[in-house]
């Protein structure tokens, strides 16, 4: 298996934690080697290689995730988590049907792991929309992202991950957006001024093992290491919100002024959420996923 996480991370930790009790819970009859920070090179190469039967399957963080299981972007559309007890609600009551997506592309679902929510941070403050659009915006990676930025008018400019920082120091990025995890991470907190507390939108990940890794594990032990896998995902979750809940309070520390997200602003980014949603259903996940998703946050909102 593959991943983008370097050692010594957390979610390399949670890995080599699972690893250890599986090897010990089968007696050694399922053994499990991990590559980890980019050894095997970016996401899609690594689906190239587990494709090819080089590897069996892997731990993703970004868009890759969409390819193998595309209905987990209903978890990931802009505005439609607001906090953790909804993310938690709509895993549990999406399971069957996300393990179902993925399996139709070759892929069982071992665990979900939490990148967190994002947040707009900024070099200027961005309180409205209209703030936003006279920003220069990071045309972040994130299909679901794009298509909002579309429908709220909203020009952006491409980089990469790698160029942020010096885009930021140069200005020709003055909004960009990630979990404050990884914003604390990639140094971008050294050239920001401001983040906005909405959270727009949701990012999950993952562990999966291709249909053909999934079948050399003999029978016996299959659900074992599924369960195994999957215990030390969730305990990966509460570890990743301690995390994020640090690196908020690190970024004050640092200057980086938090700007509330005033009920207007909300009404006004769910709007063209609603406008973005009828480019995504059917294109990017399924409506069934959608409409699962709205039932099930729809118990905690009460409507």
């Amino acid at each position: 298996m593959a991943t983008l996480a370097p050692e010594g991370s957390i979610w390399m930790q949670a890995f080599n934690d699972a690893r250890t009790e599986i090897e010990a819970a089968t007696e050694g009859a399922v053994r499990v080697r991990v590559f980890p920070g980019g050894i095997m090179g970016s996401e899609q190469d690594v689906l190239s290689k587990i494709r090819m039967g080089q590897l069996h399957g892997g731990g993703f963080m970004g868009n890759a995730v969409s390819s193998i299981c595309p209905d987990a972007e209903t978890l990931m559309f802009p505005m439609a988590l607001r906090d953790y007890d909804e993310v938690d609600l709509s895993l549990e009551a999406m399971h069957d049907h996300l393990a179902a997506s993925a399996r139709n592309n070759g892929f069982e679902v071992m665990g979900w792991t939490e990148i967190g929510f994002n947040y707009a941070y900024s070099t200027k403050p961005i309180g409205t929309l209209e703030e936003l659009r006279g920003t220069r915006v990071w045309n972040v990676d994130s299909r679901t992202l794009s298509i909002l930025f579309s429908a709220g008018n909203i020009t952006t400019i491409p980089a990469t991950v790698t160029d942020v920082l010096p885009s930021l120091q140069t200005g020709a990025l003055e909004t960009v957006f990630a979990p404050p995890t990884a914003a604390v991470a990639v140094q971008w907190h050294t050239r920001l001024r401001y983040y906005n507390e909405m959270r727009l939108s949701y990012s999950v990940g993952g562990i999966f093992l291709s249909t053909a890794g999934w079948n050399r594990i003999p029978a016996e032990h299959r659900e074992t290491v599924r369960e195994i896998f999957d215990r030390h995902c969730r305990l990966l979750t509460t570890r990743v919100r301690q995390s994020d809940a640090e690196a908020l309070a690190f970024l004050q520390q640092q200057g980086v002024q938090p700007i509330p997200a005033s009920a207007e602003v909300r009404a006004d980014f769910e709007r063209i959420a609603e406008e973005a949603l009828e480019r995504a259903k059917g294109r990017i996940f399924s409506e069934e996923s959608w409409n699962l998703l709205k039932e099930t946050v729809k118990e905690l909102r009460g409507s």
